[in-house]
């Protein structure tokens, strides 16, 4: 599965961490304030504890990541929406916006095709332009924050 969030640590207390999100992918959609999916981030930290802990498969499996989940996170908040909810046609035409401005013909398959493909490429690493949140996360198992460190960066295929 193709990663959907960049994030990074951008704040660590003794029970809660901050995260920042951005997408790197248009499927991302919005991050939720659900336990199972703030657990999926943090589990990619550390997937092999997760999979002790909760159950071999436990990140791709609903039930038990919640249950699990409900039990190490106290709550979840997601502030700070920017560009959300994310219109892809309208990121599109903007790129296409600018080619036309930059004279290129979409006449010209093969130009115009490298061309977007570039932009688009480069939309997708600029944390400007793509929707991003913060999500906090205050836990009743301190220990999923002991490995963490600030400005910590890692990207995830989490969802939900």
């Amino acid at each position: 599965m193709a990663s959907l969030w960049r994030v990074r640590v951008t704040h660590l207390s003794d029970d809660t961490v901050e995260l920042t999100l951005s997408a790197i992918h248009p499927d991302a959609g919005e991050p939720s304030a659900s336990a199972a999916f703030a657990m999926r981030l943090l589990a990619d930290t550390d997937p092999e504890r997760l999979d002790r802990e909760a159950g071999p498969g436990s990140y791709w499996d609903p039930v038990a990541l919640a249950a699990y989940a409900d039990r190490v996170i106290a709550e979840v908040s997601v502030t700070s929406r920017h560009r959300m909810p994310f219109d892809e046609n309208a990121a599109r035409e903007a790129i296409e916006a600018e080619l036309r401005a930059g004279g290129l013909d979409p006449a010209d398959t093969d130009a115009w095709q490298t061309a977007f493909m570039a932009a688009w490429g480069a939309l997708w690493q600029d944390p400007d332009r793509v929707p991003s949140a913060v999500l906090e996360i205050r836990l009743t198992d301190r220990t999923w924050l002991s490995d963490l460190t600030l400005e910590q960066e890692w990207d995830t295929a989490a969802y939900g």
